[in-house]
């Protein structure tokens, strides 16, 4: 018969202590290291786009979206329009990661994924310039995890 070692109930409370501190000491010190936490979502009002990628992205809407949703963004006989309320409306607190990955899977309604992720973030800086969203010093880049980081919100 094998007898089963036990702590003394004292020494189990210590090693139990110790472990806890052990616990909150790493999880301070990952904290304090700067460990990776997410940065706070960032609003297409904090200019996310430069004025050279718009030119970019106005040359690739007009080959690629002006036929259907018009010259002036307007929208057409079977597509919605891009600015003022009816863009708000239709993309109001989803991301540009969001907007960016729907053109680039979905558009041209008559030829869907003929669009690249880079042209379709052109085209999306060019659709927040026609919707007098304010350019920054940098451009949207074409990486998903950063553009699901900026929220579509209104004009104050």
């Amino acid at each position: 018969m094998r007898s089963e070692i036990r702590p003394h109930p004292r020494r189990r409370q210590r090693l139990t202590a110790c472990l806890g501190v052990t616990l909150t000491a790493g999880l301070t010190l990952s904290l304090l290291s700067g460990a990776e936490s997410p940065s706070p979502p960032r609003s297409i009002l904090d200019g996310v786009y430069s004025a050279a990628q718009v030119t970019r992205g106005r040359k690739a809407y007009d080959s690629l979206c002006a036929r259907c949703h018009g010259e002036a963004l307007g929208g057409g006989e079977d597509s919605p329009a891009l600015v003022n309320e009816d863009f708000l409306n239709d993309w109001y607190g989803k991301s540009i990661g969001e907007l960016v990955e729907y053109t680039r899977e979905e558009m041209p309604s008559d030829g869907p994924g003929k669009v690249t992720r880079k042209q379709s973030t052109d085209i999306t800086a060019f659709v927040l310039s026609a919707n007098d969203f304010p350019a920054g010093s940098r451009e949207l880049e074409p990486n998903l995890e950063a553009l699901n980081q900026i929220l579509i919100t209104p004009k104050k």
